[in-house]
């Protein structure tokens, strides 16, 4: 599969074209955005293995609105049997992208416990028990260089879990790729256009920034949309269609 290398102002595009996206349909765009967010607050209520079924819908979901994404591309009709496309196809590999997740997380917290010992248990102790800011950075200054240097591992090694499964849904539903070798496009893709994904990222949060400062949450309706649509933007302009022609410079 080829996997394209793009330049800084690609991360701006994605946004720019995100939101032309939704602008083919912005009602359609933003309704199915909600839904997706409700059956995953639904599904996060089931007593006891809500956290386990959010885990798990996850890339499905993902993969549904990337093919409403597809649908608004194509300016093809809008239905809501799209949204849960993944359920009637590659059902099992996305939710296996869901299980690698989970595996990932164990191999993490269990990484950052080797590392950071009773130290860190006692830390986490401490969090879970108060929310007063002051106790908290004095157990973290108390806590040793063994913690904070667990404390980054582990956030290094989330934040490479989140690059390979960012794109993973996608590679499974278009691609039909196996969920594994799925995971491994999409990090190489993620750090193959690292330059561009850091731009991104860094106007993302500008823009929930301001985004956020809307009254009665307003932003936040347009901020979930957005986000899923620059995603799938940024897909397409990394993993190409077999005979696609590459873009050309920046518009």
């Amino acid at each position: 599969m080829e996997i394209r290398k793009l330049n800084a102002a690609r991360g701006w595009l994605w946004i720019k074209h995100g939101y032309q996206l939704i602008m083919h349909n912005p009602l359609m765009s933003i309704t199915f955005a909600l839904l997706c967010g409700l059956v995953m607050f639904g599904a996060l209520n089931v007593p006891q293995v809500g956290p386990l079924i959010v885990v798990l819908l996850i890339p499905v979901l993902i993969a549904g609105y990337m093919r409403i994404c597809r649908a608004l591309e194509e300016e093809e009709e809008i239905e809501l049997a799209r949204l849960f496309e993944g359920f009637q196809k590659h059902l099992i590999p996305l939710v296996a992208l869901g299980g690698y997740t989970l595996l990932g997380m164990m191999i993490i917290a269990i990484a950052m416990i080797i590392i950071g010992g009773d130290a860190l248990t006692t830390l986490l102790e401490s969090v879970k028990s108060t929310d007063d800011p002051q106790i908290l950075a004095d157990a973290m200054l108390t806590s040793g260089s063994g913690v904070a240097f667990s404390l980054m591992v582990g956030f290094s090694l989330a934040f490479m879990l989140m690059l390979a499964l960012q794109y993973a849904p996608m590679l499974v539903l278009f691609s039909s790729m196996r969920p594994f070798a799925a995971l491994r496009a999409s990090l190489s893709g993620s750090l193959r256009n690292f330059i561009p994904y850091t731009v991104y990222s860094l106007i993302m949060q500008v823009v929930a920034l301001a985004l956020g400062m809307l009254p009665f949450g307003i932003g936040l309706i347009v901020l979930l949309p957005l986000g899923l649509t620059s995603l799938y933007v940024s897909y397409r302009n990394i993993f190409p269609f077999a005979g696609e022609i590459p873009p050309t410079q920046p518009d």
